[in-house]
């Protein structure tokens, strides 16, 4: 996930977490074909929330009073599902903290450029 997206090495631990939660909610012969999720919680796991891990995403700002020329998103980085609410971890490369968000509009075909702080679309990789 790491290299498919180019999120540098010093996240490998959002990616753990994000793989763990993923494999947790896939099929395993161990339990006959059956979810760890829905094993534990008689019930099959809903995954239309999961995207790409590493993609570009929009979040809204939390503050409470936005003014009329105020930018209305904030690009950030997509690190996975928060499993303790229904809301994404997104990853602020400005301020260099993890946001917890539920009002995200993603961009699953375009990463973050880590080198100069800005988004690179996937066919400008492709094309380079």
């Amino acid at each position: 996930m790491l290299k498919s997206m180019c999120v540098t090495g010093k996240f490998w631990g959002e990616a753990v977490r994000h793989a763990v939660y993923i494999l947790n909610r896939l099929p395993t012969k161990a339990l006959k074909n059956q979810t760890v999720f829905e094993a534990w919680f008689r019930r099959r796991p809903h995954l239309a929330h999961l995207r790409v891990f590493g993609c570009v995403g929009h979040v809204k700002p939390a503050g409470p009073h936005v003014k009329k020329l105020d930018d209305r998103s904030v690009k950030m980085v997509y690190f996975g599902v928060d499993e303790e609410s229904k809301a994404h971890r997104m990853f602020d490369p400005i301020r260099g903290k993890i946001v917890v968000s539920r009002d995200v509009i993603f961009e699953e075909s375009v990463q973050w450029k880590w080198d100069s702080g800005e988004q690179e679309s996937d066919e400008l990789i492709v094309e380079a």
